[in-house]
């Protein structure tokens, strides 16, 4: 036998493929069925298995029922449920909903030979669960009958007689058991006979009706005001210093990746510029040079102290940048660390002003004369319906007389001496005994069922 228990719980998706353990119980979280699995069949078995009906005492269905109510339910959010009873009980609207079982003021009825068809209904009961038998239609006429009568003829004779006393004995005696039987007998209603249900008159009392009163209160009633003494507490004030300490966090190595853009070639275009005509003017100087050692003569040397500018232009050639690359290399920021450092705060003073609540004034209250009126008390009659009492039927039954059983034992009987005397019997007359005929005309028996309303529901 197993040592544990094992519980698990899971949508109906994962209860039927699971196989579980030998005995291993699951709680199904889509239906709040319980399953008992065997270790080998998916699914395992429902404790409680989808179209079962059973009485309930709330007035709504649990969680994972329906009230059995003719009504139209999804075929597709209770696909396990229509699998299981179909359209048997309704079809819905044709296609996408079907009906749960109709059990409001009826009770369930066992399928079976003489009721054959799920679904099938025979009326409902009213209220007070009273039901009406079928309503017996015409005149039912029993004949009259007459027996004969009869009379005896009477006798007389004369006699002397006397008895000698006597004593015997009896030897014990046994008396055989006796069962008769009596067959069914029906008093007031029945299919067969239909005599007639005994009814009783109804009785209605009569009602009353108690007089009214008004009383008047006379004079002004005034309650004095009344002011109350307001109160103020006092303010408080607390100085304080602080000081927060500084902080060191440490930042780790980051590189950015190197990046290298391309550029594409570029031309710029060619320029000339033209001058006008102009002077160019230098310094005037003079060069003497000497001559070498023993010569005579000293050469003076004159430079250019003027020069006249054409009108000229400046021409500048274009330029081209072929295609380049413009890289950026890789940036490493080693490990590092940023510090705060302590931070004070100078002493300082935090002050709660004093609350004043001042005093409540309640006015005077004044109430004039009015008046308190009590209503007239109505009893209604109170009816009492008529009382009718069903046919009661006595079943085919019985009736046993057990065997007697005389021991043995002795008569004694003394001397008897009678005087001369006559013995006269007369004649017995027995009159004919007539039935009358009976008629009973179309009525209705209505029999109230021993009952408790409560709520039937289908497990979905």
């Amino acid at each position: 036998m197993a040592t544990q228990l094992q519980f698990r719980r899971g949508t109906s998706a994962q209860n039927n493929s699971y196989t579980g353990l030998v005995g291993e119980i699951s709680l199904d979280t889509d239906t709040n069925n319980i399953r008992i699995h065997d270790g080998s069949t998916a699914g395992g078995a429902e404790i409680i298995p989808s179209g079962t009906i059973v009485a309930y005492g709330a007035a709504s269905a649990p969680t994972g029922w329906l009230l059995c109510d003719n009504s139209a339910v999804s075929r597709t959010t209770y696909a396990r449920l229509f699998a299981v009873i179909g359209t048997g009980f309704g079809v819905g609207d044709g296609s996408t909903t079907f009906n749960v079982p109709d059990l409001r003021d009826k009770v369930p009825l066992g399928k079976g030979t003489n009721n054959t068809a799920l679904g099938a209904t025979n009326g409902s009961a009213a209220a007070s669960a009273v039901m009406a038998s079928a309503t017996k239609t015409g005149v039912t006429t029993a004949s009259s009958n007459t027996g004969t009568g009869t009379t005896g003829t009477s006798t007389s004779g004369n006699s002397t007689v006397t008895i000698s006393g006597s004593t015997a004995n009896a030897t014990s005696t046994t008396a055989a058991s006796n069962t008769g039987n009596s067959t069914s007998t029906t008093v007031g209603y029945n299919a067969t006979n239909a005599p007639t249900v005994v009814t009783g008159t109804g009785n209605t009392g009569t009602g009353n009706t108690g007089s009214g009163t008004t009383g008047t209160k006379t004079g002004l009633v005034t309650v004095a005001s009344n002011t109350g003494t307001g109160t103020t507490g006092g303010g408080t004030s607390g100085g304080t210093g602080v000081t927060i300490s500084g902080n060191t966090a440490n930042s780790t190595a980051t590189t950015a990746a190197s990046n290298t853009g391309n550029a594409t070639s570029t031309t710029a275009a060619s320029n000339t510029g033209a001058d006008g005509a102009g002077d160019l003017t230098t310094t005037v100087y003079t060069v003497n040079q000497t001559l070498a050692s023993g010569t005579k003569d000293v050469t003076q040397v004159s430079l250019v102290t003027s020069v006249n500018q054409t009108n000229h232009t400046h021409s500048i050639p274009s330029l081209t940048v072929n295609n380049h690359s413009h890289s950026i290399p890789s940036l490493t920021v080693n490990n590092h660390t940023h510090g705060v450092g302590n931070l004070a705060g100078a002493s300082h003073t935090h002050s709660v002003p004093g609350l004043s609540i001042p005093a409540l004034t309640i006015p005077a209250l004044s109430v004039a004369n009015h008046n308190h009126s009590v209503p007239s008390l109505s009893i209604p009659a109170l009816s009492v319906p008529a009382l009718t009492i069903p046919s009661l039927t006595v079943n085919n039954h019985s009736h046993s007389i057990p065997s007697l059983t005389v021991n043995n034992h002795t008569h004694g009987v003394g001397n008897l001496a009678g005087g001369n005397h006559s013995h006269s019997v007369p004649g017995l007359s027995v009159p004919a005994l007539s039935i009358p005929s009976l008629s009973v005309n179309g009525f209705t028996v209505n029999t109230t069922l021993p009952s408790e309303v409560v709520q039937y529901i289908i497990k979905t």
